[in-house]
């Protein structure tokens, strides 16, 4: 399906805005108060769910960003092509889900348009239909605490501090090409559809209607979707289409370490969810870091007895057109029946600055297990 027919100025502009509200109806006042906040940047409270709807229709640029909105699960698709009467598996990911929506309005769209062999006459004012144009960083050097290049010659087999299990090894002299900034842009705007509509990892189903995902989908899923929110904290990035970095992702108890390796290393760590998101913030900001992970063979996931889901994800960093070193981040992830959402425990990352352009880190096969998400 071509996607220049949804991309618009506004959703209140768009041919499917009509849809658009048909599927928000679908939704609580709690959800639909949280989506307008969200689309208005906590500009406007809106005090009904009539009004919650158009102030989304009016903020909400496309229907991409409107996949992308934390509220619009899974589990509210697949309830709304249930009431449109559209047979599809109960297994099905987010981005199908999507896909048979905007194909129903799509057909719905295809019936309300006048055969051009039909004796009924165009207006001469008709509109046109809608169409659009056809159509990752962080410097290491010189930060205020210290943090110097390395310059290796040999394998380095590293581990994130204080804990287990995350291995990665590069041979620093064994210089290949590596896919350049640019093609990487285009790359992910060529699949923006695709990736980005996928973007609102972070809410799941309520318990007793969970899905069963495979842990290798669940976590590229969670990796696409958290490392565009943070590329978008850079001028760099702000283009791409995904989530909004933030508190709320984190537990309130949550914490994080931050080790950024050089000659000299320094250390940075925060308790409290409030406190690791500032700390993150500022760090990925303060060296203008782009972060391009390794969706290929470079993410491992693991169950603990305790239900805490472990991501462990490696790739390369990148400061404008510059690559500047490689890193290694492991996550831990736990289900919140409150929010229903998976939420971040705490986050540890190393940031190593790389003096030469080297293959990409990488991690070995895992055993792939079932997450209910």
């Amino acid at each position: 399906m071509c996607c220049r027919c949804f991309a618009v100025m506004i959703l209140k502009d768009s041919p499917f805005a009509d849809n658009v509200r048909e599927l928000l109806r679908t939704l609580d006042s709690e959800a639909l108060l949280a989506m307008a906040r969200t689309s208005s940047n906590n500009r406007i409270l809106p005090l009904s769910s009539d009004e919650a709807i158009e102030i989304i229709l009016i903020h909400t640029p496309d229907l991409g960003r409107l996949f992308s909105y934390r509220r619009m699960t899974a589990q509210v698709l697949f309830l709304y092509l249930h009431k449109k009467d559209v047979g599809i598996v109960g297994y099905a990911s987010k981005h199908q889900l999507i896909m048979a929506v905007q194909e129903v309005w799509m057909k719905q769209r295809d019936k309300m348009r006048v055969p051009e062999n039909s004796a009924i006459k165009r207006k001469a004012s008709s509109e046109p239909e809608a169409t659009c144009p056809s159509g990752r960083r962080g410097k290491l050097s010189g930060g205020r605490d210290g943090a110097a290049s390395i310059h290796s010659n040999n394998l380095i087999s590293s581990r994130v501090k204080n804990h287990t299990s995350f291995a990665i090894g590069i041979t620093m002299n064994d210089v290949v090409q590596v896919e350049g900034r640019n093609g990487r842009v285009n790359h992910e705007v060529s699949i923006k559809m695709k990736t980005n509509l996928t973007a609102p990892f972070n809410e799941k189903l309520p318990q007793s209607t969970m899905t069963v995902m495979k842990s290798d989908e669940f976590t590229r899923d969670f990796c696409e979707w958290y490392y565009v929110m943070v590329n978008r904290l850079q001028p760099q990035g702000a283009h791409l289409l995904g989530d909004t970095f933030r508190e709320e992702i984190f537990y309130s108890n949550s914490f994080t370490d931050v080790y950024l390796i050089g000659q000299t290393s320094v250390e940075r760590h925060a308790r409290g969810g409030e406190n690791t998101f500032v700390l993150l913030r500022d760090t990925f900001i303060e060296f203008g870091l782009l972060f391009s992970p390794n969706l290929e063979n470079g993410t491992q996931a693991h169950k603990s007895s305790q239900g805490i889901v472990t991501i462990l994800c490696c790739g390369t960093l990148h400061h404008d057109n510059s690559f500047v070193g490689i890193f290694e981040q492991e996550f831990g992830l736990v289900y919140s029946p409150v929010d229903r959402a998976w939420k971040i425990m705490y986050i540890k990352i190393n940031l190593k600055q790389c003096s030469v352009q080297c293959a990409p880190p990488s991690l070995p096969k895992c055993q792939v297990f079932k997450i209910e998400a």
